[in-house]
């Protein structure tokens, strides 16, 4: 029996043990007792465990009631195959198989060692004023407390253990005080979001503000392609974007700081005034997440955190720390989502490209082979440019491409929003084989050449590259 139960709580230990560790060892915000307390006296090895003398070793729990820093939560178990659940978080999305895990490990708690088979005074070990007790209600009604005391001063990966109202005193695992000097909060669930179906809606909108930014940036999605509609109008690079427009789906805390904050918590917590705010509509859905301040950390090897509230979503009424790695909205700027693309269009697909430059005109007029000259083909594995002419003479065919692309690489790493006035110093016009046609434009201003796209002022080129884009037309 002691196999099987000791088997079963290691498969379930091993997978949450560790979590519950990192969750209250950190961040629980719990102190131990500053109160002096007499040394314990060292274990003798003569006064070793033996197999038979178990603190607990029975399955029939109902539920287990964790007191701490006075404080204190109710794990009940689950009837038949329902899961358990902890009646202070009732509407809160719940850890369950941490909290399978603590009902586990109360069915079978082993010590490491006995360290006194009758202990008058239980205040060397910290036993007197425990850091943590576990009440075990089994379905007789009868019950078990465990206390849990010091660690060892010998090894601090044990501590001392006895059960109320008996002087037997044990060592045991860190790990089993752990789950008895924790809080209701640790029992919450990491998972903020639902793992929602992203192309569940044809359709979607995301808005992103923060105080970092002059601007909201607004995301579209149709036809499961994003792209953006604010500052500007531009094509998203999808690797670099991937996750900004998917960032919300399933999104994990590392842990809950707070569970039904009120607003002095969110103020705290600098919710009150958001660092950053992402808005997600889709469908009848609208999922809102805001960005607090940043959690401050005990040592620079802790990773980045920033509290977050979400809304929008069931269950998740608390205030969460999430990696600073799974939150790009909090630094973001336009200029790191666009493709560095302006136009996607393949070269098979135009009919041909006009340049004014300072004052003189220029059409490249393009011939395709393999697909339809009137329409937008998709596949373009099988067609190819097989010659270019301006003036009716043929050009170098190598030599157009480079100036095509470097067309288009038209920067877009600068966001250039401002109404410009003067003169087109360029234009750039690409007709397409559907008649439809695109737009670039080029204006002098104190930084560059201010970029129009289709119209609207988009970006900021250098003056090296306009330079560049003259030698590759001059090299024509």
């Amino acid at each position: 029996m002691k196999k099987k139960l000791l088997s079963m709580t290691a498969a379930l230990v091993c997978c949450a043990l560790l979590a519950a560790a990192i969750i209250y060892m950190k961040h629980s915000g719990g102190e131990s007792s500053d109160q002096d307390i007499e040394p314990a006296p060292e274990e003798s090895s003569s006064q070793s465990f033996h197999s038979s003398n178990m603190i607990t070793s029975r399955e029939d729990i109902s539920s287990v009631t964790v007191t701490s820093g006075g404080e204190s939560f109710t794990v009940t178990a689950g009837q038949g195959d329902a899961d358990p659940q902890i009646k202070e978080l009732e509407g809160i999305r719940q850890n369950v198989q941490l909290e399978k895990a603590l009902l586990a490990l109360c069915q079978s708690i082993s010590p490491d060692k006995l360290v006194e088979e009758d202990a008058d005074d239980l205040k060397k070990y910290g036993l007197d004023k425990p850091s943590g007790a576990g009440e075990i209600t089994y379905s007789d009604g009868t019950k078990a407390k465990i206390l849990v005391g010091d660690i060892s001063p010998s090894n601090e990966r044990q501590v001392y253990a006895a059960i109320e109202g008996k002087k037997k005193v044990w060592l045991v695992e860190s790990n089993v005080s752990i789950y008895f000097t924790g809080k209701a909060k640790d029992y919450v669930s990491p998972v903020m979001s639902p793992q929602a179906d992203r192309t569940a809606s044809d359709s979607a909108e995301m808005t992103i503000s923060s105080a970092a930014l002059e601007y909201e940036i607004k995301l579209e999605r149709n036809e499961e392609k994003w792209s953006m509609t604010s500052p500007l109008k531009a094509q998203l690079d999808e690797e670099r974007s991937s996750g900004t427009v998917g960032g919300l789906y399933g999104l994990n805390a590392e842990y809950c700081e707070v569970v039904r904050p009120d607003e002095a918590a969110k103020a705290k917590c600098g919710l009150d005034k958001p660092a950053a705010e992402v808005t997600l509509k889709e469908g009848n859905n609208k999922l809102v997440l805001k960005i607090g301040s940043a959690v401050v950390r005990k040592d620079e090897s802790e990773k980045e955190r920033y509290y977050c509230l979400i809304e929008g979503t069931e269950g998740t009424d608390c205030i969460y720390a999430v990696a600073k790695e799974y939150l790009p909205w909090v630094s973001i700027a336009a200029q790191d989502l666009v493709s560095e693309v302006i136009f996607p269009n393949y070269l098979v697909n135009l009919k041909s490209i006009s340049i004014k430059l300072d004052g003189k005109s220029r059409e490249y007029i393009i011939t395709n082979e393999g697909g339809n000259p009137d329409k937008i083909n998709e596949d373009i594995s099988k067609m190819r440019t097989i010659s270019v002419k301006c003036g009716g003479r043929e050009l170098d065919l190598e030599k157009f491409r480079e100036l095509y692309e470097h067309l288009m690489r038209c920067p877009t790493g600068r966001i250039y929003t401002k109404q410009v006035n003067s003169d087109e110093y360029a234009e750039v016009i690409y007709k397409k084989n559907d008649g439809t046609q695109d737009r670039l434009g080029l204006v002098r201003v104190n930084e560059g050449y201010a970029v129009k796209v289709n119209g609207q002022v988009s970006y900021l080129a250098g003056e090296d590259w306009v330079s560049e884009l003259i030698v590759k037309i001059n090299a024509l």
